[in-house]
């Protein structure tokens, strides 16, 4: 029913903004980066203050993690081909919710770094809930810092532990204790070091990783293209494997493509804000960037995993993390299985370190003052991580992104309808008009 939902109304935000987000990203690309020099008029040396081109790096490391890996995996067992065109779906029609979020964020979040509200989803909720609504924003605040500590911080910690214990035969200990150590060497230095990890590390490991992927499907065209018409195939019909014995039907590839599609790039829960609307720049530029994340995360890298192991993955039997370390290994031997697990460690931590962060400005919006001891119960957490059983963190994960969902998109929508005109001439690079919504805020 949520990922129906969730398709409907990235449905509904695409007309509403006039399909922008497909028509404008990719051609407005060129002349944004070419303006990743120029400077604002008022240059911030705030902590919070981050160019929009890091903040897109940054915001790619943070989606790309475990659900590019894992979860497409776990979707094509559990949903067959067809999962992997849902998962494009899902990012086709999120793109729109972190574009106008963004957009929102940048119009009502204020020019103070210091203030709660700075680059959150809660500032363009909180001046529109009103009466018996108004607990909405802290009500949201609180599911995206525990959707912090337990779907990017418990899973991402727990994956790895879990494919170097099966793989190399490293301890649960080992692998906690060094993943919590290089998590605290990061956050405990701030913002500003885990913008400076996250674009150094993340951008170089996703061309290794899609370079070798692309070398697996260019080896072979024919199959390659068989596998795409798959994929579109079994979107729409039913599919069954091993001689009838596993059924995949339409519903099932649209509920395990969509809900593992959000999982990976995280499109319409609210946190672009957090990277995007944190500068002065363009609003349209920013909103163009925080479109373009799911289109590499999903469109890209989550579409190389997929076809390489309905190529020549055994995706029928295996499963998660272990389906993809298998299918790199079909082809490259162990210098596959090396690749894999580098890729898992390092997208798994440049999730955690950006996750902690926005768990951080929810704990702080909701009046939290001792962020000190904040960062050490998330680097806890990721020290508890490797011990959880997996299935119990995995379906309590997708219980706080729905409810998460539910909390965000619907607001969101109430005030894209609000807007809907001066987003459109923003995105559309027209001058925005002055209407009455200009100082709603203010009361």
């Amino acid at each position: 029913m949520l990922s129906f939902i969730y398709l409907e109304m990235g449905l509904l935000v695409l007309i509403l903004t006039g399909f922008a987000g497909w028509r404008y990203v990719i051609p407005a690309l060129p002349a944004i980066w070419n303006k990743r020099y120029q400077q604002p008029e008022q240059a911030h040396d705030h902590e919070r203050h981050i160019p929009p081109w890091r903040a897109f790096f940054t915001a790619l490391a943070a989606s790309v993690g475990v659900g590019n890996l894992a979860g497409v995996g776990t979707a094509i067992h559990l949903g067959g081909p067809g999962a992997l065109f849902w998962m494009w779906v899902s990012a086709l029609a999120g793109l729109s919710f972190r574009m106008c979020s963004v957009w929102l964020g940048l119009r009502y979040q204020g020019n103070d770094p210091e203030s709660p509200l700075y680059a959150t989803p809660m500032a363009y909720i909180k001046p529109f809930v009103i009466g018996s609504w108004a607990w909405v924003p802290a009500a949201l605040a609180v599911l995206l810092m525990v959707k912090g500590f337990l779907t990017a911080n418990l899973i991402q910690s727990n994956s790895v532990a879990h494919a170097l214990q099966d793989e190399l035969g490293l301890s649960n200990l080992l692998v906690a204790v060094s993943m919590a150590g290089l998590v605290a060497f990061v956050i405990m230095g701030g913002m500003r070091k885990i913008v400076d990890y996250s674009v150094t590390i993340t951008p170089w490991m996703m061309l290794l990783y899609v370079g070798a992927s692309l070398f697996i499907l260019l080896s072979d065209p024919t199959r390659t293209m068989s596998i795409l018409d798959l994929v579109v195939d079994h979107a729409f019909t039913p599919y069954s494997a091993a001689g009838g014995v596993i059924g995949y039907g339409v519903l099932q590839s649209l509920q395990f493509g969509v809900s593992r599609g959000i999982f990976s790039h995280a499109s319409g829960i609210g946190v672009a804000p957090f990277l995007h609307a944190s500068n002065h720049y363009s609003d349209r530029d920013n909103a163009f960037l925080a479109a373009f994340v799911p289109m590499v995360d999903t469109l890209i890298i989550c579409s190389m995993t997929g076809l390489v192991v309905l190529s020549i993955g055994n995706w029928t039997e295996d499963n998660g993390a272990f389906l993809t370390t298998s299918a790199f290994q079909s082809f490259y031997g162990d210098t596959g299985k090396i690749l894999i697990i580098a890729c898992l460690v390092v997208f798994s931590f440049t999730t955690v370190i950006n996750w902690a962060y926005y768990a951080e400005r929810c704990f702080q919006f909701l009046g939290g003052q001792n962020v000190f001891m904040f960062r050490w119960s998330f680097i806890l957490v990721t020290f508890c991580g490797p011990f959880f059983p997996v299935k119990i963190i995995w379906s309590a994960a997708d219980i706080i992104i729905g409810l998460v969902i539910i909390l965000h998109l619907f607001p969101l929508l109430y005030v894209i309808l609000l807007h809907r005109k001066a987003i459109n001439n923003a995105l559309q690079g027209n001058p925005i008009e002055k209407d009455y919504l200009s100082d709603y805020s203010k009361g």
